[in-house]
């Protein structure tokens, strides 16, 4: 099954935004084989100001919610108590790890 970032799809561009290298880089060699553009992020903060920068411009957004220091619910957070978000119809997921099982979040704003 493909979710190549032609009509078929609405996926264009993706946002990730995780600490973990090997799993951004397992990322975006995915995104990039199915035509569609993947812009990672390692640190939290930098991932709020990249969302803010562009005005959330992102079809879908990936956020680690154990980022050390500013993680991914933290950008949550911040995205629905700014005033000055406005909000889209992008989806972001938000993933969790324990160790030895994921949990993975979707929500559509």
């Amino acid at each position: 099954m493909s979710i190549k970032g032609s009509n078929e799809s609405p996926i264009q561009r993706v946002l990730v935004i995780d600490d973990n290298k090997d799993t951004t880089e397992l990322l975006e060699d995915f995104f990039e084989s199915e035509d569609i553009e993947c812009i990672v992020i390692n640190e939290g903060r930098k991932g709020l100001e990249e969302i803010r920068k562009d005005k959330g411009h992102y079809d879908l957004i990936l956020l680690d919610l154990t980022i050390p220091e500013f993680s991914g619910w933290d950008i949550f957070v911040s995205l629905f108590e700014s005033a000055a978000f406005e909000m889209h119809d992008e989806y972001i997921a938000l993933t969790d790890s324990n160790g030895t099982k994921y949990k993975l979040y979707i929500v559509s704003y």
